[in-house]
């Protein structure tokens, strides 16, 4: 005999593992769980295995539910149950009638597993049925089951309403009185009762493990003909709804989902009981490490689920509706997203209009483009690339050259290495709340209604050319070309490269540049990300992502030396200020207490308070009104210049005045300069049209 503590969480014994010994349970709580269909509360009294005989092998999980204490016995027969009862006769009385709740809850299980295969098998009959008559609408030739076709409804094993079960509910009922004037009078009483209770419960457990056998194997064998069934009731459904708004009713969306994808039954069963045990979780964002624990394994499940659809989705022409939820919002379970949230999701999923230029993608058509070799992956959380990552794997021998030659231009590869990477880390950041993030749809996190905050390729495209035609260079670069024909090597031009905006499938509040270039050329787009139904405000969030990019991308350019003063630069003239703004005499006290503010409040990071500084620039100052000290203002209009609508705007203002009037001047001198240029082209090749990048800097410079 041996007295342990197990804490709550810990899994006591697996299922598998061979019967070696009993615990009787002096605190706490442990539950026999197959994680979805039995889930048995062993309380305060109860013998935990002793619904087994020495040597069986464990049909269940027995996991803590609650910090409990536990007393264990050697388990080598039968009498050993007896013994256990004998030896602890101060709670022999408590053990009884413990071990009859029990069995009760044991047959309970029971007729909720029995009724559940029934309706399992009826549902298969069912929707057979309504799979011939799908076909017959759809004209083309339904597929014969033989296993569908045979499955009949499983006789009940009548435990359930036997003899004993009434022996066993008739003890808990007078259980109250039994413990007060019957156990007490001769300890022969408990150990009859924890005997029979055993018994009993034996032959239940076995009924129990016999039938969810049953619907584990029949939903194993009837597999394909769900898939195909859901594939079938998808297509008419299409055909049918043609343009009509109404929505038809969504169920069985995990269930057409896990089909869809063809995942092993392992990952389908672990994401169904997850998902489940989150639903019916009062507190989904408690920090707790069993909630954590959850978490990551809804996670981990859900990005090999959505990895599995999207090569499924490539082989087929028709996607699911509830598929396409799927892809683009993170949608699993009605029940999850709630009725009204369920309406919309579909709503939005079936009139969902792509971006016409394809930079504003949802994830799902940003891996289609990988997929179809016309994008590369973004980089990973280690800042390296696909062919980067190629070469780490290969430096730290996980690889072989032969391996990684092939693996470049493996699109599958690619599609896998950006789930596993960029969506799993940039889902979760734009999410916003990390420590309680889920990749699923729930409706605990829907704060406002979906309408007004879905982030459509038409709104953000909306919002960033607001930001546009106010700092209209935002996303122009200076490029290197040359011309021999011309006898010209060295012209820098500015071209414009605009970026992708990645919607993340979920409801969040960040949007954030997640890297500047592609690989190392300049001329590439940047990659940004923003949640598809975005909480906060749109065009706030859009700015912010622009001012990221507009640090990073002169960082990118100035090298290491992008905080060296002695090259003027956006990132080093801002630099230079943020750290000497005590001994600038341009500066009042009030001023320099500001920035001092500002810089805590971003943690001493300059890059936030240029953001900061940005935001107040293109939604503040553009319009005329002031927020920024001269000096900042100074420095954002010489490497953001607003367009030439708001420049004319702000001529008679005099605190534009005079960075106007130098503007002028500088843009004059490099207009004059280029238009010299031009001149000397065309004499070289009179009659010709000048090539097209001298003809974007000249287009450039009159912005």
């Amino acid at each position: 005999m041996e007295k342990v503590k197990v804490g709550k969480g810990q899994v006591l014994h697996k299922k598998g593992e061979e019967v070696q010994k009993i615990e009787i349970v002096l605190s706490g709580a442990l539950a026999l769980t197959d994680g979805d269909e039995v889930d048995v509360r062993l309380g305060s009294g109860t013998v935990a295995g002793a619904i087994y005989l020495p040597g069986d092998v464990y049909g269940f999980d027995y996991v803590v539910r609650e910090d409990a204490t536990l007393v264990t016995f050697d388990y080598t027969s039968e009498d050993d149950v007896a013994d256990a009862v004998t030896n602890t006769p101060a709670i022999a009385p408590a053990m009884a009638a413990a071990s009859m709740e029990h069995t009760a809850a044991l047959l309970d299980a029971l007729a909720s597993v029995e009724e559940a295969a029934g309706i399992l098998c009826k549902e298969l009959r069912y929707n057979y049925n309504d799979y011939k008559f799908l076909c017959a609408k759809l004209k083309v030739e339904p597929k014969r089951y033989p296993m569908v076709e045979a499955l009949t409804r499983p006789e009940p094993s009548g435990l359930v309403s036997g003899w004993e079960a009434g022996v066993c509910r008739a003890f808990c009922g007078q259980a109250p009185a039994l413990k007060k004037m019957f156990y007490p009078l001769e300890q022969s009483f408990c150990v009859e009762a924890v005997m029979r209770a055993s018994a009993t419960g034996r032959r239940v457990r076995e009924e129990l493990e016999k039938t969810t056998k049953m619907i584990v194997d029949t939903k194993a064998w009837t597999a394909d003909f769900v898939a195909t069934f859901y594939d079938v009731r998808s297509r008419v459904d299409t055909q049918t709804r043609g343009t009509s708004t109404e929505v038809p009713k969504i169920s069985n969306a995990m269930d057409v989902i896990l089909s869809f994808s063809g995942v092993s039954t392992e990952i389908a069963d672990a994401f169904r009981k997850d998902i489940k045990k989150f639903t019916e979780t009062s507190d989904r964002r408690a920090k707790s490490d069993e909630m954590r624990r959850l978490r990551m394994s809804i996670a981990k499940n859900y990005y090999d689920i959505y990895e599995a659809a999207f090569f499924k989705s490539m082989e087929t022409s028709h996607i699911p509706a509830e598929v396409r939820m799927f892809f683009l919002f993170g949608f699993v379970d009605e029940e999850l997203a709630g009725t009204s949230n369920t309406e919309a999701l579909y709503q939005t999923a079936v009139s969902w209009e792509e971006d016409p230029a394809g930079e504003i993608l949802p994830l799902y058509e940003w891996l289609v483009k990988i997929y179809t070799g016309n994008a590369i992956p973004s980089k990973n959380e280690f800042d390296n690339d696909w062919s980067e990552y190629l070469r780490e794997e290969l430096r730290t021998g996980a690889i072989k050259q032969q391996k990684a030659d092939e693996l470049l231009t493996d699109r599958r590869a690619m599609v896998s290495f950006e789930i596993h990477n960029m969506f799993t880390s940039a889902n979760k950041v734009t999410h916003g709340q990390m420590a309680s993030f889920v990749p699923v749809f729930c409706a605990h996190n829907v704060i406002r209604p979906l309408d007004k905050c879905l982030a459509s390729p038409a709104r953000v495209r909306a919002a960033l050319e607001r930001v546009l035609d106010i700092d209209f260079s935002c996303f122009y670069r200076p490029t290197l070309i040359s011309y021999p024909e011309l006898k010209i090597t060295h012209f820098v031009y500015n071209t414009e490269v605009r970026p992708y905006m990645l919607l993340m499938p979920n409801f969040g509040s960040r949007g954030l540049m997640w890297q500047e270039i592609e690989g190392v050329k300049k001329t590439t787009p940047a990659h940004m990300v923003l949640s598809v139904f975005h909480s906060e405000d749109l065009d706030e969030t859009i700015v912010r992502m622009c001012a990221q990019f507009r640090w990073e991308m002169c960082r990118r350019i100035q090298g290491v030396r992008y905080s060296d003063i002695t090259e003027p630069s956006l990132t080093s003239e801002y630099t230079n200020y943020l750290q000497f703004y005590k001994k600038n005499g341009n500066l009042s006290n009030d001023m320099k207490e500001r920035i001092k503010t500002a810089l805590q409040r971003a943690r001493n990071d300059y890059k936030n308070v240029f953001v900061a500084d940005y935001v107040m620039y293109i939604q503040n100052e553009a319009a005329g009104l002031p927020r920024l000290n001269k000096l900042t203002r100074e420095i954002l209009f010489r490497y953001c210049t607003l367009s030439k609508k708001y420049r004319k705007a702000l001529s008679s203002n005099p605190q534009f005045q005079p960075l106007l009037e130098r503007w002028g001047v500088t843009q004059g001198a490099k207009a004059h300069s280029i238009d010299n240029f031009v001149k000397k082209v065309q004499k070289m090749k009179p009659g010709e049209e000048i090539p097209k990048e001298i003809a974007e800097e000249v287009a450039f410079l009159r912005l």
